[in-house]
């Protein structure tokens, strides 16, 4: 997003490729008989901020907001991997032309747990076009973003900072927050160039012009031509400002480490079913978790099994051994014993005195004493197309350190155990709702009276419910492509 003339290094625009994400822009506009139905938030994004933003999320602590324009570009995997070796969240805003040529490279940010936002579709002055073609530059981007990633942008950054009130409306009707900068790093300057003396000058800025402030929004840039300069400043920025202890955030505020579910993160709060050595689990019995969310039963083919809505998560390698039951025994361990006694299964550790305890957060537990001494998470880590998820019930990241659940208040929230909330669903809340993940592809939240109140506008057939190593949820295709993902 650089200030004065026209941009040196720009690619000519497709204008066939923009008619084309424009036209189906245009195909997501209600039909009438929509219209008459109560309105449904399609939206991922917070509500837009009111005005122009010049300062990063804040707080009572300082914050520093990093952001690039004009990716992706050449420079667009050493930026990543720095930032991503320093643990440091990040926010871009895109051209669309150039990521029509490198999508590879806007899957990669999405991936890699940044924010990716918009910077128009090639990168005009807005304020000199029309009212239509303005925001047809505007949403052709947040269209062919949604195709590559799943994710709508939450973010627009006018190009060269020229924005009006037609731009402003235009931003928040797309759900988009409009964001500018406060430290003018002046990268985009170096042309190209790698030398000390420019390394030098975007540091200083940033330095200069950022430290003096409580919340600095840093201008940086990712255009299509390496950015040397950039790459080896950025380092240095980061550390000056970490001195500092500055929190990195993004422009949706979270400043949560790239890898929000860490393995060893602390476990969530739950409620659990008690089960003592003194009771038999026999064939076709069963153990439900408070929530109701998950069943353990004793199969009569010797399996011991649990499932979530039906659908099994774990078992144990017991098959073909009809009458077998699932016991705790005096000195603790959890075990599936044949009809003649004979140990078929038993758990990795125990303790004399333990009870089984079957948790809502789908673990299996072994406790005494108030220490556990063996834990498994049996947790449902997907939702498969039709499932649903009821007040209370959640999937979880395969290590049980990030969780996407329906509050009873009647949110879709996706939380980390380490580091608390990473995105709630927008739009009007309805207690006791639940989320459905319909056949063809779409999640829905629906209230107890059947009305939608906030769905993801996703189409895939077979698709899955599930979260992503670095904290995203994400629906997605058999073949691994994202129709929908959180911000």
């Amino acid at each position: 997003m650089r200030r004065g003339g026209p941009r040196g290094c720009r690619t000519p625009i497709r204008l066939a490729a923009l008619a084309g994400v424009l036209s189906s822009v245009l195909a997501l506009g209600p039909s009438p008989a929509a219209s008459a139905s109560p309105p449904v938030t399609a939206t991922s994004c917070p509500s837009p901020l009111s005005g122009a933003q010049y300062a990063a999320p804040g707080g009572t602590t300082p914050t520093v907001a990093l952001t690039f324009d004009d990716g992706p570009g050449a420079s667009t995997l050493a930026i990543l991997h720095i930032l991503q070796a320093y643990n440091v969240r990040a926010s871009f805003f895109n051209i669309g032309e150039n990521e029509a040529q490198s999508p590879a490279a806007v899957i990669a940010e999405a991936q890699d747990g940044f924010v990716i936002n918009d910077h128009s579709w090639s990168h005009p002055f807005l304020t000199g076009l029309s009212p239509s073609a303005e925001l047809g530059q505007i949403a052709a981007v947040g269209s062919q973003q949604r195709a590559l990633v799943g994710s709508s942008p939450c973010g627009l950054r006018p190009p060269y900072g020229a924005y009006n009130q037609t731009t402003l409306a235009d931003a928040h009707s797309l759900s988009m927050s409009t964001w500018m900068w406060d430290v003018d790093t002046q990268d985009w300057m170096a042309e190209g160039s790698g030398s000390t003396a420019w390394v030098n000058h975007i540091v200083s800025l940033a330095e200069s012009e950022g430290g003096a402030l409580a919340h600095p929004l840093v201008l940086m840039h990712n255009q299509t031509i390496a950015m040397p300069a950039t790459v080896a400043a950025l380092p240095i920025i980061i550390q000056y400002f970490r001195a500092r202890h500055y929190r990195f955030v993004d422009l949706l505020g979270r400043s949560a480490p790239l890898d929000a579910c860490p393995a060893g993160s602390p476990s969530f709060p739950n409620a659990a079913t008690l089960w003592s050595s003194a009771r038999t689990l026999g064939p076709g019995a069963s153990l439900v978790s408070p929530d109701g969310q998950y069943r353990l039963t004793q199969w009569s083919g010797g399996s011991l099994v649990v499932s979530a809505a039906g659908s099994p998560t774990w078992f144990t390698p017991t098959a073909h051994h009809p009458g077998a039951r699932a016991r705790v025994l005096p000195s603790g361990y959890f075990v599936v014993q044949s009809t003649t006694g004979r140990i078929l299964w038993q758990s990795s550790a125990g303790h004399r005195g333990d009870h089984l305890a079957f948790g809502d957060d789908g673990s299996l537990r072994l406790e005494s004493g108030g220490h556990v001494w063996w834990r498994r998470n049996v947790a449902a880590t997907s939702l498969s197309a039709g499932g649903v998820l009821r007040p209370g019930w959640s999937i979880t990241s395969d290590n049980g350190a990030c969780r996407l659940e329906v509050s009873p208040a009647g949110q879709i929230l996706l939380q980390s155990a380490a580091y608390g909330t990473l995105w709630a669903s927008p739009g009007p809340v309805a207690a006791h709702s639940s989320a459905v993940l319909e056949r063809n592809g779409e999640l829905v939240l629906v209230a107890p009276g059947g009305a939608a109140t906030w769905v993801s506008a996703s189409t895939g057939l077979s698709a899955r419910l599930t979260l992503d190593p670095v904290g995203r949820a994400v629906v997605e295709t058999p073949s691994g492509h994202w129709i929908w993902s959180t911000p």
